[in-house]
């Protein structure tokens, strides 16, 4: 990630990114791709290219759980297969780098939940997280340093009680690391970062209970917690995090409205967005390669949802979207390095008819 931001940023606690509607759509439409027919209808949380002709996607079955790994070949998606033996495992995170795949979720072993990190490396090997006596455990997000070392975060705990946690895989084994939080439940929900790493999530927010947004950042030895301001929200949540060799960025939401942080070096500032945007929830971000971020998300309506995406060129531009993305939640977003390309996958929810999640989507704009 190479993002070079070109807009004069203000030192005070809002950040103004745009005035309050947002400019007019840059011309890239956005269209629905086939998803591979697997038998069992299943769901994608998370997407990662490394070129115009490898990128990869994840996610696991609706009913019953089941890994769900999908690759891109330039040419269609396909379903991977190979895979070390699981049970009921989900996966949440992904992240390609060059011929590596890293990918986090949840495996079921001896009926406790472990926290799961996929390798592939010519072919494909499993690790399992260490939890505490009891616990059970998950990972939401993986990012890769080096072609030996990864970063995964997500939770741990039982019943009531969830805690943060990250795990660092140095090419052999998973070590474990405490994430600080106050309260006694509380998720890391994304990764992100190669020189700098940091991670974001939530505490709190049970049946509506009060949330904050919590953020860390790693200092070489161990994890330090960075405040995230309730900006007068009830509910705070944050969900991705994108680190660039310029700026660091948090998004998530808001009560109901969107959120989209920046790091300016101190603390977290808030970005201003257009009216247009709520009432929204960003689930997922990425550096647009050309100076720029892409987000994507949702509004939800009961069982149906209607997806956003925009992207940030000095201004919000609303991406111009095919009827039949109507009625999805999008929950990852990737850009094709060295291209104007980009995926985003999700859900699509049949309107009209019931369903707990119904089936993947996938779109692109390329």
């Amino acid at each position: 990630m190479n993002t070079r931001w070109r807009t004069a940023l203000t030192a005070s606690a809002l950040v103004v990114l745009t005035a309050g509607t947002a400019a007019a759509d840059d011309g890239t439409g956005w269209e629905r791709v086939a998803a591979p027919d697997s038998g069992l209808e299943y769901l994608l949380e998370d997407v990662s290219a490394t070129g115009p002709d490898t990128a990869y996607a994840v996610g696991f079955t609706e009913v019953g759980g089941g890994l769900v790994v999908l690759r891109w070949d330039g040419v269609e998606w396909a379903s991977e297969s190979g895979f070390p033996a699981t049970a009921y495992s989900t996966l949440r995170g992904v992240h390609a780098r060059g011929d590596r795949v890293f990918a986090a979720g949840q495996d079921y072993v001896d009926g406790v939940a472990r926290p799961l990190l996929l390798t592939r490396n010519g072919g494909w090997s499993k690790a399992l997280g260490t939890t505490p006596a009891g616990d059970q455990g998950r990972f939401t997000d993986v990012v890769a340093v080096s072609d030996t070392t990864a970063w995964a975060v997500g939770h741990e705990g039982s019943g009531l009680v969830e805690r943060p946690v990250a795990h660092r895989w140095n090419g052999t084994a998973l070590q474990r690391f405490a994430l600080p939080a106050a309260g006694s439940y509380a998720k890391a929900e994304a990764v992100a970062g190669s020189a700098q790493i940091w991670a974001v999530g939530t505490e709190g927010g049970l049946a509506g209970a009060q949330s904050r947004g919590l953020s860390w950042r790693w200092n070489g030895t161990g994890w330090t917690a960075v405040p995230v301001p309730a900006f007068g929200a009830h509910q705070v949540e944050l969900t991705d995090v994108v680190v660039t060799d310029r700026q660091v960025w948090a998004v998530g939401r808001a009560d109901a409205q969107p959120l989209v942080l920046r790091w300016n070096g101190v603390a977290w500032d808030r970005a201003a967005l257009p009216t247009a945007f709520a009432p929204t929830r960003i689930n997922a971000a990425a550096d647009d390669g050309r100076g720029g971020l892409w987000v994507a998300g949702e509004a939800r309506a009961g069982r149906d949802a209607t997806p956003l995406l925009a992207r940030y060129d000095g201004s919000w531009r609303p991406a111009t979207l095919s009827a039949d993305l109507s009625h999805t939640a999008l929950r990852g977003v990737t850009q094709v390095p060295g291209t104007a390309t980009t995926w985003a996958v999700g859900r699509h929810f049949r309107s009209g008819t019931y369903c707990s999640g119904c089936r993947a989507s996938i779109a692109t704009n390329g």
